[in-house]
């Protein structure tokens, strides 16, 4: 096979790709529902931490009991002491009711998803598959907000409207990276949400992260340049040369 058929060959090749993307560009139907994921590993002042359990030990039975003799001189009856005991200990009891035994300790890995409906009709049945069983936080496009008290690892939304937005809270007790191996899925009525996850980089790799689009476009002209430009040159060579 000589060059220049080599040449036209290649060309031929990039030409048929270029029309194949450009008719799958135009022909395709866009992702209704876009999803970016950003997750993070969250820390918490420690001096919370430590006032949380100085606070739990000192709700403790035997730690209100004797100052509770003491304040009423004996002249309580253990079933009175029981009962303000249980008084004391209610409002806080709620606190580290589950899943919050050790308070914010065990909630350390993060998930936001910020979900935007870009199609031109409502997006209905939006359904979030979760990794693991998390506290989870729903905001609508008008600020709503819908606290969901149990752990769940199915986040379901009746409908965003179209333009609409809406955005997602996920608190786990589960280890960072169990969590990014696990991967989150998003789907709804009518297909699958096109997701995007961020991660961070920095240095020459958040350059690379930040312009890979480009990158890779210029790298595709490029090619088709120089490819183009080796065709014309095998043609012009193996052109014949008409006599005066």
């Amino acid at each position: 096979m000589s060059w220049d058929k080599v040449g036209k060959l290649l060309v031929a090749l990039l030409l048929g790709l270029m029309v194949l993307l450009v008719a799958y560009a135009l022909l395709k139907d866009d992702a209704r529902l876009e999803a970016s994921l950003t997750y993070a590993y969250l820390t918490y002042p420690s001096q919370f931490s430590e006032r949380i359990s100085k606070t739990n030990e000192q709700l403790k039975y035997e730690q209100l009991q004797p100052r509770i003799n003491s304040i009423g001189r004996g002249e309580l009856t253990q079933d009175q002491v029981d009962r303000l005991i249980e008084l004391a200990q209610a409002p806080y009891a709620q606190l580290f009711a589950k899943p919050f035994e050790a308070g914010l300790v065990d909630h350390r890995t993060g998930l936001v998803i910020d979900l935007r409906n870009t199609g031109e009709r409502e997006v209905r049945e939006v359904k979030i598959r979760l990794p693991a069983k998390g506290l989870v936080q729903v905001r609508d496009a008008q600020g709503n907000d819908r606290i969901i008290e149990a752990p769940t690892a199915l986040v379901e939304i009746p409908a965003i409207e179209q333009g609409g937005a809406c955005k997602v809270w996920v608190y786990f007790d589960a280890d960072y990276s169990q969590i990014r191996q696990g991967g989150t899925s998003i789907s709804h009525a009518d297909g699958v949400a096109d997701v995007q996850v961020y991660r961070e980089y920095t240095g020459f790799s958040a350059l690379m992260a930040r312009y890979s689009r480009e990158l890779v476009v210029l790298i595709g002209v490029l090619t088709f340049s120089v490819l183009g430009l080796a065709y014309a040159c095998l043609a012009r060579r193996r052109s014949p040369v008409l006599p005066s």
